[in-house]
């Protein structure tokens, strides 16, 4: 590949993550994920089961792209199916996308739950197995969602500015 088509691609991926919203659409389902003001994003997970409950997270996102990488924090967190567990839990979100050279995206995300002393014996072990899916499938959105996105997004005939 020649030098020139390599700094083609990378610019390609930094205009593809330079737009927020096009990165999130592969990292989350295009349909329940919400534009908002201010480089925010508002994002309604399908429900799924984890021991015996049935949860559906609701985030607000902050989305940015700094010239180099692609910052992603979450805002607020809601997990409706928790009843009152819900105000006792923190859950909390920090990722970044850059790209490393032409066709290349490294992602690292950190992802963690806080619950009250008191509760730890019984929420722990379910808050473990609900975090480890979201991992799970974020990985895999990782993947193959975000990857499907950049490659198309690369593969699109340019347009004339």
């Amino acid at each position: 590949m020649s030098p020139a088509s390599t700094a083609g691609q990378l610019e390609a991926l930094e205009a593809f993550l330079a737009r927020p919203l096009r990165p999130l659409r592969g990292l989350l389902d295009p349909a329940r994920l919400q534009a908002a003001p201010g480089d925010r994003y508002l994002y309604r997970s399908r429900p799924y089961g984890v021991a015996g409950w049935t949860l559906q997270p609701q985030v607000t996102l902050e989305a940015r792209w700094d010239g180099e990488q692609l910052h992603i924090r979450q805002l607020e967190a809601r997990v409706d199916g928790l009843g009152d567990w819900q105000d006792r839990l923190d859950f909390g979100l920090v990722a970044t996308i850059r790209p490393l050279e032409a066709a290349v995206l490294q992602a690292e995300a950190r992802v963690w739950a806080e619950v009250p002393a008191a509760a730890a014996p019984l929420a722990a072990p379910v808050l473990r197995l609900a975090l480890q899916q979201l991992l799970d499938r974020l990985e895999r959105r990782c993947q193959r969602g975000l990857r499907r996105r950049a490659e198309a997004w690369m593969s699109r005939p340019v347009q004339a500015a």
